[in-house]
């Protein structure tokens, strides 16, 4: 049960995040990396309340 909270969870942040991903890469930011930039200068954090690096946006970015 527990499991399935946590993927429900993590598949409605990807969805919030995804229109302010695609925002971002139409200002003009073409790596993971520079992704992951600009989402740490506007403050939005992780889900763990971390910064974001290139490899947690590809995640987020290959979620269904």
């Amino acid at each position: 049960m527990a499991l399935k909270v946590r993927k429900e969870s993590a598949e409605n942040r990807a969805s919030d995040l995804m229109p302010v991903i695609e925002s971002i890469k139409a200002e003009g930011a073409t790596s993971l990396r520079q992704i992951a930039a600009v989402l740490n200068e506007r403050g939005i954090t992780t889900a763990r309340g971390g910064e974001w690096s290139a490899v947690q946006v590809q995640r987020l970015m290959g979620r269904p």
